[in-house]
């Protein structure tokens, strides 16, 4: 299908941009939503129920393949096959954030931030699988990692810009629901420029051909390889990241943790949101470093260059609490987390984007008229992980609060779960056949 398109580079802004006001969708609830349940409540929030609305926020994200099979089947021939439905779920999305900013109660606070969490996702995540496959569609084998790694360096960053630069200047000033409003706008930008890119022709299949194609996905073997390789990829993401972050904070003085209620102890919500802020600069810093260095090798050989980052990542997991359950005071923790986000994002993001091209690749050659129907089952699989993995980090939380009082205990067992899941992972992934995702020259 690629041939039939040619490849514009404003296609790439167009990308990016989506990417960026989608990491302020994600980002703004994901890393300053703690902080402002903390401001609202007084100083403290309940760790376990964050996790469990953060799940609620995520799920979206792990159901988004139903719109992969909408817009695989059905779209405009005036309007594209994908931008109908990125038009209107950016819209949908959006309006939740304009609602937000003007009606939030209070006195039901953990109940509408859910709710608000779940819809301004269901809006991103299922637009953003049909600009992936708006993506797949007008994009060449040969240009897609370097594509995959723009864009998800972009995302990342509208993480750190509107999580936490804009979070924490809108919190010090006050005015939080204008960051909302302004978070609605951009989605709704955002939604209305892919129109500018030039879809192929539509596709024709019948209803009996198409049915049996979709069947195909969860009835081949070679698919539940790629399944279950995705999904356990995903569970160690937001887990370790948000276990890491309590542990630079435990071992500064910043927050106490009794069971699973998170105290602060160090200053107050804006204090705990810059701190936030300054932990997602270094992590970004290497979520940006990992995603063009992964972009620019993943072009090479996908598969070498996830062996690698697979090999360095798993490891790493085990030592991260080392550090900080020998050394005290505020400075060496400070200069020990700064240096391992750093590590950590260029990993986690390295292996993002090589895995995300991994999935287009096998999405064009399995499927090439299903492919946003299989990519979005693969990208929703990643996103299960995501929120499996955070229901199973606030489970084992719970658990191991009842034994011991001691975080750093509880971190280990937490982080060795995520290592053992990664290595599954790559198990999994080296019985999948390289001839259908390689580069071949």
């Amino acid at each position: 299908m690629n041939s039939e398109v040619s490849y514009s580079k404003k296609y790439t802004y167009i990308f990016v941009f989506f990417y960026l006001c989608e990491g302020f969708s994600q980002g703004i609830p994901f890393l300053f939503f703690p902080q402002y349940l903390a401001h609202l409540l007084g100083g403290s929030y309940d760790i376990a129920i964050w996790l469990v609305i953060y799940s609620i926020g995520n799920l979206p994200w792990a159901i988004k393949m139903i719109v992969g099979l909408f817009n695989d089947r059905w779209g405009s021939k005036k309007y594209g096959q994908r931008f109908p439905w990125i038009f209107s779920f950016g819209i949908f999305g959006g309006v939740w954030w304009l609602m937000m900013a003007f009606y939030l109660p209070i006195n039901e606070i953990y109940l509408w931030v859910a709710i608000y969490y779940f819809m301004t996702q269901v809006g991103m995540a299922f637009a953003d699988t049909a600009l992936d496959g708006l993506i797949l569609d007008v994009t060449p084998k040969e240009k897609l990692a370097r594509v995959q790694g723009y864009t998800w360096t972009v995302m990342f960053l509208g993480y750190a810009i509107g999580g936490m630069g804009l979070g924490y200047l809108f919190l010090l000033l006050d005015i939080v629901p204008v960051l909302f409003i302004v978070t609605g706008i951009l989605v709704i930008i955002a939604s209305v420029i892919p129109y500018l890119v030039k879809e192929p022709p539509l596709e024709k299949m019948t209803s009996k051909e198409f049915g049996r194609e979709v069947l195909t996905i969860v009835t081949k073997k070679r698919n539940w390889k790629v399944f279950l390789y995705t999904f356990l990829a995903g569970i160690p993401v937001i887990m370790i990241l948000n276990f890491f972050m309590y542990l630079i904070l435990i071992a500064m003085g910043v927050i106490e943790v009794s069971a699973t209620l998170l105290t602060i102890t160090g200053g107050g919500a804006v204090d705990l949101q810059g701190w936030q802020s300054l932990f997602y600069f270094a992590n970004g810093v290497g979520i940006i470093i990992g995603s063009l260095v992964a972009g620019k090798f993943g072009d090479k050989s996908r598969k070498k260059t996830l062996t690698y980052i697979y090999l360095t990542y798993i490891p790493s997991f085990l030592i991260l609490v080392v550090p900080f359950a020998l050394l005290t005071g505020e400075i060496v923790p400070l200069i020990f987390g700064m240096l391992f986000l750093l590590i950590l994002g260029a990993l986690q993001n390295a292996l993002t984007v090589v895995n995300q091209t991994v999935r287009g690749d096998l999405s064009k050659n399995y499927y090439p008229k299903l492919k946003s129907t299989y990519f979005a089952t693969l990208v929703s699989l990643a996103n299960l992980g995501q929120n499996a993995g955070t229901i199973v980090g606030a489970g084992l939380f719970a658990i191991f609060a009842l034994f011991t009082n001691s975080f750093y205990m509880i971190f280990f067992f937490v982080s060795a779960f995520c290592a053992v899941s990664l290595l599954a992972s790559y198990l999994i992934f080296r019985k999948i056949d390289p001839l259908d995702y390689e580069v071949r020259s």
